[in-house]
This record gives structure tokens, C-alpha cells and sequence, in this order.
């Protein structure tokens, strides 16, 4: 079993916004962070159907709930998100985000490493 995250940037603000996906099969695992180093952050988890919750943190907690519907939806999957941005980001960056999780998806799904 070949096992990797698909990586890719967005600029925001000056900075860089990074994600990173990965396919588990039955679920995606979804990384966001600001910066140029991964970082966990506030989990949450989105069963397809848009049942979700926060598994731990609360700082991005509603933006991490946001990018897990729409990536169990893109998906049909369940969706596992970790969101690290900086408390002034959060909010202003959603739309960044969301193209930011569609582009992971897109890739994922043409088959792309």
C-alpha cells in the first residue's frame, strides 16, 4: 500500500497557507496550516451526511468543521481535519481554504502524488 499526502500552497495575506491530504480508503485526513512547517491543530471529524464534531481544540474549531463537510461531500468519505492558523487567519482565509481543499480533492482524485 502506497501511502502520502498530496501537498499544495496558497497565498494569503502575504504568507503561505499549506494542506496536505491523504486517502485512507474509507476516510481522507486533511492538514491546514499557516506557514512553511505542518503543524497539528484543532481536530475535527465529518461523517458524510454532515454529522460532525470537535475532537480537540477549539481556536479553528467552526473553519475545521467547514473544510470537513465540504471534504467528506467532495469525497463521500468520512473527513478528518487538522486546522493550525494563526487567531487573526481563521476566519478571513475560508475562502483560500475551501479552493485550497478542492484543489487536494481535485488532485487526489486524477490520480496526482
Amino acid at each position: 500500500m502506497d501511502f502520502g499526502f498530496l501537498t499544495r500552497e496558497a497565498s494569503f495575506d502575504g504568507g503561505r497557507i499549506g494542506g496536505a491530504l491523504a486517502d485512507l480508503g474509507n476516510a481522507v485526513f486533511a492538514l491546514f496550516w499557516e506557514g512553511g512547517e505542518p503543524r497539528l491543530g484543532t481536530l475535527t471529524i465529518t461523517l458524510p451526511g454532515r454529522v460532525s464534531t470537535s475532537l480537540l481544540g477549539e481556536r479553528d474549531r467552526e473553519l475545521g468543521l467547514l473544510l470537513g463537510e465540504h471534504l467528506s461531500q467532495l469525497s463521500g468519505k468520512m473527513a478528518l481535519v487538522s486546522t493550525n492558523l494563526q487567531a487573526s487567519t481563521g476566519s478571513r482565509a475560508g475562502r483560500v481554504l475551501i479552493d485550497l481543499a478542492r484543489e487536494l480533492v481535485g488532485a487526489l482524485n486524477e490520480g496526482e502524488g
